[in-house]
């Protein structure tokens, strides 16, 4: 039986049932997909994609999902592929084989204009040792190919990406770099500020929000970062580009004017003294910025009496959305590691 979990909301918000948005959430949960109504009932399962952490990607008009599968059991054929899901059916079908030593991690999305999907792809160049390459990988959609960009030292883990500029963000240990859908270094930010933590590129401006260890602003042209708050990650532009919804926490919510600093707290759970951040995840907004969606872990003490080094912490899942023109919020049981609105 699930443990109650409550929530401290803004002021004018109030929890609510589950209930139907006009919009479906597409999400993995242990590495199982589901696709279902935001009443969470009767999900549609997909099956197991293997674990590994990549992000889902969909095409809405069209109804289909692609998202990168391998195989996790010992003496079992292995594979390493990017896998299409018909949304309407339930059907699915390999997109693209990739090598025994090439998987795609951390970056998956739909390019819609050019009919293809992005990837961040790692391989193993050696047999006998461990020597990984990063390349940004794009997949046309009609003929399943593959076409490999060498991406520059140190562009390790991407943050954001904008198909209109054809940039990547990524995250290293030599700072923060902005690079070209052909792999050139166009510029970086040294180590010392936002530590990899999300990122997102405005959606009409050379500018882009990064986090960890606060929600910093970035002109991609000029260079110049300035910190908008001390504790922050995750940050999502909203639709206009005036402001942000980010996370401080694994366990919360807030949104953020990035022109006046005024901030709010959309929600938290109650009483939750444990809080971390190895749990939250990006969050997801639909094209109208009305509806959002994210994963929120409360880290409960088993044991009230034990004192805090020798506790024994439960996590506590839960799938939360968020509709900001209505002012109410529901959540379900279980973790969504990556999420997407069809």
């Amino acid at each position: 039986m699930a443990i109650p979990l409550k929530l401290q909301l803004a002021e004018g918000y109030r929890e609510v049932a589950p209930r139907a948005c006009g919009r479906r959430l597409l999400w993995e949960d242990g590495g199982n997909l589901r696709l279902a109504e935001t009443t969470f009932a009767a999900p549609r399962e997909f099956g197991f994609l293997g674990g590994v952490d990549c992000p889902i990607t969909v095409d809405a008009a069209r109804g289909l999902a692609w998202a990168y599968c391998c195989q996790t059991r010992l003496g079992v054929r292995d594979f390493s592929e990017i896998r299409e899901f018909d949304l309407a059916t339930g059907g699915n079908r390999r997109l693209l084989r990739l090598g025994l030593h090439q998987w795609a991690i951390w970056l998956l999305t739909h390019w819609a204009e050019k009919n293809a999907l992005l990837a961040l792809v790692a391989t193993n160049t050696r047999i006998s040792a461990i020597n990984i390459r990063h390349h940004l990988a794009v997949i046309d959609l009609r003929q399943g190919a593959l076409h490999l960009i060498a991406l520059p030292r140190d562009a390790f883990a991407p943050l954001a990406w904008c198909p209109r500029r054809r940039w990547i963000i990524f995250y290293g240990a030599e700072g923060t770099h902005l690079v070209t859908f052909t792999g050139k270094r166009e510029r970086t930010l040294p180590p010392g500020g936002p530590l990899g933590r999300g990122g997102d590129i405005h959606p009409h401006k050379p500018l882009a929000l990064l986090g960890g260890d606060g929600i910093w602003l970035w002109n991609l042209e000029s260079g110049a970062i300035r910190c908008l708050r001390e504790r922050g990650q995750y940050p999502r532009w909203t639709p206009d580009g005036e402001g942000c919804w980010f996370s401080e926490s694994s366990s919360d919510l807030f949104h953020l004017d990035c022109e006046t600093g005024e901030e709010k707290r959309l929600l938290r759970f109650a009483g939750n003294p444990n809080t971390e951040v190895n749990y939250a995840r990006p969050i997801a907004a639909d094209v109208q910025g009305r509806h959002l969606a994210l994963p929120l872990t409360r880290m409960l003490k088993l044991d009230p009496e034990a004192a805090a080094k020798t506790a024994t912490l439960a996590r506590l899942h839960r799938l939360c959305v968020v509709d900001l023109e209505a002012q109410e919020t529901w959540m379900t049981d279980g973790y969504a590691r990556h999420l997407a609105w069809v």
